[in-house]
């Protein structure tokens, strides 16, 4: 069974000391506990108290749950409030507001911490503590000694007065109970009617005093109109009942400021408002620090029994009062907290040898990782047997149809390269994107102080960055250049190629030139006389005219031709160019992606670096915060030893204690080092089972962890007797 702890009023002085004992059950989500000064200052704690309940208990799924309110009797808020009063705000402002959402307790215990000082007659010494625990107790005052003078409460002389006007106690000698004589009747009812009315007046006055007193009450001793009503007619109808027939022999005992007495008790005092709650009261002797210290550790293992075993409290009767002494096995408590301040001082120490290794933070070099593999292939460089156009190619008829043809298939072939150019591209893309998807990291033996590392990674990501600005790649310009100047050299070839004569055009100009060489000659041929050598002579002369001739053919010929040839060099040269610009363009590319990804993976590898500072960081702010904290709890439990007097002498502890391993991400409650209870090595001391002493019955509880507790006894409280 869960079970929550309300603390009302200020936080206990020193009960710091004791809090460690419940980390265990609060770890293991089984005790829950509120404080009245976590309350905020603009309003009271029942406002919020109960929506965090519900919230709790809601959001763990708890339906089986018991709820204890501790009070101290000695909180400053008991000068304000009687404990009535206390029990009614508890009732109206948690208990039915929980009914209302569903989150009722099984049950509810009040358990009072009291370090008043008080007389024989178990009244406080102090004069307004004793006024509040007569109205709690008896619900009206005693005789004020003091002359204090506050409220419209009944004092113990005025319900006297009823008595003095009730006169003698009736006898009921010769009379018969159910037919008195005239005269007895009429004696009986004057007795009546002089209390009554007094007792009329009386609260006539009270009621008019409260009305009057319309001025902030600063003490809580008023009793209200209907409060006054309800016990006036509660006494009327004991009146009328002991003047009804038939009369009954108790007649004789009847003392009107009994009765009286009776009403205010149960209207006024906490029998009137303590409904299924049960009071549990324990003692607490203030004055000595040891033993205060002492009554908290006592109230810490009652807690800790109850909210075990639950059927504790099921014993005891709802709406009943009782008080409560409980025994701790001395040696056991000692041996508990010995152990516990040696493993805390421990942990302590190995916490800051483990420190000392940190103060500078270090990391392995990170390999980095080859780019070369990771580009794009390269596009193949065209050798001449592959290229489409020729240097010199013999000029035809079809010369310029051909000639088209080839740039046509030379521009194929460039289409073509450019769509491998993208196809490699995309497939080196991929590539990348696999790389940057890899989450490993390969670490040299190399250790480099984290703050420089990073630094240096920091100059290499800007000299990289750079590198990739100025290496980005544009579009790929080969295709369109091909083309533009495609056109261009068509016109000029097509220009080219009309500057050169045909073959008819040749041959007339050869003969021409041959008939104009051979002119001269002829008038001479004819003006001499033909002889033997002359037939010789004219054949020479015309084989020398026709080699001339043709030598001047062949001579023009070529060099008509020479400019459509170094044309063709031109655009021989320039498909050439371009072939190689694809290339180039994907080295670019290629190059461009190896930065990229260089770029990628050193800021990668500075993500990673900084993650590593940065958890290095956290875990040294939560190994600090840890060390911090076990000297906080080194100290506690020294000061709880030292007021215990017990001597932190570790020369009789029987065995090496080991230390539980601190949970540094965690609370200081989910870590078993911060509780007694939970630690290592330690001899396997087990309890005989708890004895409670329930009145006069006896029974055995298993005593599970909580070994130091012998013995709890449960008797009727004579403080706040109902």
């Amino acid at each position: 069974m869960h079970s929550i702890v309300i603390h009302l009023g200020k936080k206990y002085e020193d009960w710091h000391l004791v809090e460690p004992f419940f980390y265990r059950l609060q770890n293991q989500n089984e005790l829950t506990f509120y404080w009245e000064d976590e309350a905020s200052a603009s309003g009271p704690l029942f406002l919020s108290l109960v929506d965090r309940i519900v919230e709790s208990l809601d959001r763990h799924r708890i339906k089986d749950w018991q709820l204890i309110i501790l009070l101290n009797l000695n909180d400053e808020r008991n000068q304000r409030k009687r404990l009535t009063t206390q029990l009614s705000e508890i009732k109206q402002y948690i208990l039915y507001r929980l009914r209302d959402k569903g989150f009722y307790p099984l049950q509810t215990i009040l358990h009072l911490v009291d370090m008043v000082l008080r007389n024989s007659d178990y009244a406080p010494k102090e004069e307004l503590l004793r006024r509040y625990w007569e109205l709690d107790h008896n619900g009206y005052l005693s005789p004020d000694k003091s002359g204090f003078q506050s409220g419209n409460c009944f004092a113990a002389d005025e319900i006297k007065q009823l008595d003095k006007l009730w006169g003698e106690t009736v006898q009921l000698q010769n009379v018969v109970l159910d037919q008195p004589g005239v005269e007895f009747m009429e004696g009986l009812q004057q007795k009546s009617d002089r209390v009554t009315h007094y007792l009329i007046g009386l609260i006539d006055k009270k009621q008019e005093l409260f009305r009057d007193a319309d001025f902030e009450k600063r003490f809580d001793d008023w009793m209200t109109v209907s409060q006054l009503e309800i016990v006036l007619d509660d006494f009327l109808k004991r009146m009328k009942q002991i003047n009804s027939l038939p009369l009954t022999s108790s007649l004789t005992n009847f003392i009107p400021s009994k009765e009286l007495s009776s009403s205010l008790k149960f209207h006024v005092g906490i029998q009137s408002e303590i409904g299924d709650i049960r009071i549990v009261r324990q003692e607490i002797i203030q004055s000595s620090h040891r033993e205060r210290i002492k009554g908290y550790l006592e109230l810490a293992y009652f807690l800790l029994t109850i909210s075990h075993h639950p059927k504790l409290i099921e014993r005891m009767e709802k709406g009943s009062t009782s008080v409560i002494q409980i025994t701790l096995d001395e040696e056991r408590l000692e041996n508990l907290l010995k152990n516990y301040f040696v493993s805390l001082l421990k942990a302590k120490r190995q916490l800051e040898d483990q420190l000392l290794l940190q103060n500078q933070f270090h990391t392995n070099r990170l390999k980095e990782d080859e780019f070369t593999p990771y580009t794009a292939a390269s596009l193949e460089k065209k050798t001449g047997e592959d290229r489409p156009l020729a240097k010199n190619q013999k000029i035809t008829g079809h010369f310029f149809d051909q000639w088209q043809g080839q740039l046509f298939t030379a521009e194929t072939t460039l289409i073509d390269r450019e769509k491998e150019l993208f196809r490699n591209s995309r497939e080196a893309i991929k590539k990348l994107n696999v790389l940057k998807r890899k989450n490993e990291f390969l670490e040299e033996e190399e250790l480099l102080e984290i703050n420089d590392y990073k630094q240096k990674l920091v100059q290499q990501i800007a000299t990289v960055h750079q590198e990739v600005i100025d290496s980005a790649p544009s579009m790929s310009e080969a295709l369109t250049l091909w083309r533009k100047h495609v056109n261009a050299a068509k016109k000029k070839m097509n220009f080219l190629l009309q500057q050169i004569p045909n073959q008819r055009q040749f041959v007339i100009t050869s003969i021409l030139v041959f008939m104009i060489l051979l002119l001269p000659i002829v008038p001479m041929w004819l003006l001499n006389a033909p002889s033997e050598g002359a037939l010789y002579h004219v054949v020479l002369v015309l084989v020398l005219l026709g080699l001339v001739t043709y030598t001047g053919y062949y001579l023009t010929k070529r060099d008509s031709h020479r400019p459509v040839w170094k044309f063709q060099e031109e655009i021989y040269v320039y498909t050439d160019n371009i072939y190689q610009l694809q290339v180039d363009s994907q080295h670019q590319y290629n190059h461009y992606l190896n930065r990229l990804f260089q770029l990628f993976s050193l800021r990668r590898y500075h993500e990673k670096v900084s993650s590593i500072g940065e958890e290095m960081k956290e875990n040294n702010v939560l190994h600090r915060y840890h060390l911090i904290k076990l000297d906080e709890f080194v100290q506690v439990t020294n000061r709880l030893l030292h007021i215990l007097q017990i001597n932190k002498d570790q020369s009789d502890i029987k065995q090496e204690i080991r230390v539980p391993a601190i949970k540094y991400e965690k609370s200081v409650i989910e870590n078993a080092i911060y509780s007694p209870f939970q630690q290592l090595g330690l001899l396997d001391l087990n309890g005989n089972g708890i004895e409670v002493y329930l009145g006069s019955a006896r029974e055995q509880y298993p005593s599970t962890y909580i070994n130091e507790l012998d013995q709890i006894r449960i008797q009727e409280d004579k403080v706040y007797k109902l």
